[in-house]
């Protein structure tokens, strides 16, 4: 049975039960191809998972039949045609009588209507983020995957510190971050990869451009791989040549902003508080009006997970969750500063993932 370090469900067999029981349905319906990877090692691009409290059964194509047969553990494999939902009926993996709990955030509504005409009288309930909170909870395999992957990630900043100088563009220092992280063995990269000069800096999901780097300059770079399906994230902030004193004090105060989010960062704290503990920093430094996001987010299987450290979020942090802590300070037409790592919960505070210093580096 797959490891999970939940403390409400001892056993994933356990949490499918209590599942399924709350929900008064027969079977979960899994569509979202991160969860069907988490459950069952799957990593193809089409098919679905059902789970019932006594097995399960991933149902794909005739393009997967040997990479699932490499893959997969514990469920079952069919390959269907064409139309998988029709496969699923034909083949008894769902019934009329079903009531299967959905992930209506991951479905489509022609999907949810194809199911409806597909297997007649079949009942689909649909309950949002119902699988979040189990993935959030990272076991010691997870944490270790996403260590690897952070390793990657500090390896490519340092080997791309010689690229990064008068008249680089920022298109050139994107594709040598990608290309470097390729290289030490990432399958892809975790998200568009962000490198930002200057004025750019001042986006805070700017886009790479033909820009070149001039001398006394900041640069922005955030970037982040994927290795064994699991995602890094981190931002550095630099300046290449001399920082006037405007930039060195909103440096500083990102600095001690994103260390008193880490130091509140522990089991049973509110995301809200984290996220606070940022904000109200900036604040009294005088920059708060310049922080226009939230201090962070999960991060796994996928770069952009549940749960938000944002003001409105009411979660609690649990042991093994791995979040963000990123905030920033954006001054329009002038300058952008952003710090941030990826940190792993323990009971009694955290655990940086990246290696990398958040003192300014100058160039």
């Amino acid at each position: 049975m797959k490891e999970i370090l939940h403390s409400e469900y001892p056993t994933l067999q356990d949490w499918i039960q209590e599942m399924l029981t709350s929900a008064k349905a027969s079977a979960m319906l899994i569509t979202h191809l991160p969860h069907i990877r988490w459950m069952c090692g799957f990593t193809g691009s089409n098919g679905f998972l059902i789970v019932r409290e006594d097995s399960m059964h991933l149902v794909t194509d005739h393009r997967y039949k040997i990479q699932a047969t490499l893959e997969v553990s514990e469920a079952t494999i069919h390959i269907g045609a064409y139309n998988l939902i029709n496969y699923a009926k034909t083949h008894g993996l769902v019934i009329a009588t079903d009531t299967l709990l959905i992930q209506p955030e991951y479905m489509t509504l022609a999907s949810y209507q194809q199911w409806h005409d597909e297997v007649s009288d079949l009942s689909l309930v649909p309950q949002e983020k119902f699988f979040h909170r189990l993935v959030a909870t990272k076991s010691h395999h997870a944490i270790a995957g996403m260590r690897r992957v952070q390793w990657i990630s500090d390896l490519v900043f340092d080997e791309i510190h010689p690229y990064i100088k008068p008249g680089a563009t920022e298109k050139e220092l994107a594709a040598r971050i990608d290309y470097y992280h390729r290289k030490h063995g990432a399958s892809q990269m975790a998200f568009e990869t962000i490198v930002a000069f200057g004025e750019n800096t001042a986006l805070p999901h700017a886009r790479p451009t033909q820009r070149e780097l001039k001398q006394d300059e900041c640069v922005l770079l955030d970037f982040g791989g994927i290795v064994d399906g699991y995602a890094s994230d981190m931002t550095r902030t630099l300046f290449v040549g001399s920082p006037n004193e405007e930039f060195l004090t909103a440096y500083a105060s990102v600095r001690k902003a994103q260390n008193e989010a880490v130091k509140k960062v522990r089991e049973g704290v509110h995301c809200s508080d984290v996220d606070q503990a940022a904000r109200s920093s900036l604040t009294q430094d005088g920059f708060g009006e310049f922080f226009s996001h939230s201090t962070g987010h999960g991060i796994g299987m996928e770069v952009h997970e549940w749960p938000s450290l944002s003001t409105g979020s009411d979660t609690i942090l649990k042991k093994g969750f791995t979040v963000t802590i990123e905030p920033g300070i954006y001054i329009p037409h002038q300058f952008g500063i952003r710090i941030e790592d990826t940190v792993a919960v323990q009971s009694h505070g955290c655990q940086r993932l990246s290696q990398i210093q958040q003192d300014l580096i100058i160039l």
